[in-house]
């Protein structure tokens, strides 16, 4: 883990962030941050196994079962190991304390607008045993695994298998970032169901967004003004950004619909994770 630290102090030097965007550095520091799945596997309650298939059985599906919570996830090796890195062992939406009474409460009503293969969501239900959760997930190998663990989770969610975004329509998707797919502005790639996010978010007391760009539309819809009582986590990217950089226009966005922003996480891929609310 040392390495990784390294590369992230690395990062924050003039002129290092620029060089390290380049494609060819990119791959390679991304070779490095590979070593993420080790502590990963150590998450689950067989560890050994979770690395022996990282190595031997990459791109094949296995199911394993979390330590805290007994939560059972299926993953496919050599991809989704980030999930469960990002999630559970660093916590990645782990609510900061000024913000935790806020969730604290019965039944919580959880949107998981990008759910995956369902990390985030088994996540909550480890924090919030009765919490009512409504996921959204486009894409069908992610939507497949997401659904092996929904039907042996301790309270089933809701699971809706489209992309999220501001109107019933039909919408274009491509593989390419990370285990997800992202938007596109043509017709190129998969043709996709997408729901309106606001026939979802009014009834919502906490919401995560990573949907690889998607959210920009959401931000910018003139109907998150209308929005209360709302705790927000979201992952914001540089793909679709309407400005540069895309930290600056995700919190402008939110302060123009009257939400207090904070709790920003940077890193310097070009994106990073922001906390927003409104009472």
């Amino acid at each position: 883990m040392g390495a990784m630290n390294t590369i992230r102090r690395l990062g924050s030097l003039p002129g290092v962030r620029k060089v390290a965007l380049h494609p060819p550095v990119r791959k390679a520091l991304a070779t490095t941050l590979m070593l993420r799945y080790i502590p990963a596997a150590w998450e689950t309650t067989t560890p050994r196994a979770f690395l022996r298939r990282e190595y031997l059985d990459r791109g094949n599906v296995a199911a394993y079962t979390l330590k805290d919570g007994g939560s059972r996830l299926w993953l496919q090796h050599g991809r989704d190991f980030e999930a469960l890195y990002e999630l559970i062992h660093r916590g990645e939406y782990e609510p900061p304390e000024p913000l935790r009474a806020r969730l604290d409460r019965p039944a919580l009503r959880v949107l998981d607008i990008g759910a995956n293969i369902g990390v985030f969501s088994a996540w909550i239900l480890q924090k919030w045993p009765d919490a009512q959760i409504t996921a959204f997930e486009p894409e069908p190998e992610n939507a497949d695994l997401y659904r092996r663990w929904a039907a042996s989770a301790p309270q089933s969610p809701a699971f809706v298998e489209a992309a999220v975004v501001t109107s019933e329509s039909t919408v274009h998707m491509r593989e390419g970032l990370g285990s997800g797919s992202f938007l596109t502005a043509d017709e190129q790639g998969s043709a996709v169901r997408g729901v309106d996010a606001f026939d979802y978010l009014p009834d919502a007391d906490f919401v995560k967004i990573d949907i690889e760009g998607g959210e920009w539309a959401i931000l910018g819809d003139p109907r998150m003004r209308d929005l209360r009582e709302l705790t927000l986590v979201m992952e914001y990217h540089r793909h679709m950004s309407p400005s540069q950089p895309p930290r600056d226009a995700a919190e402008r966005l939110l302060r123009d619909a009257g939400f207090t922003t904070g709790f920003v996480t940077q890193n310097y891929w070009g994106h990073g994770t922001l906390w927003a609310w409104k009472d």
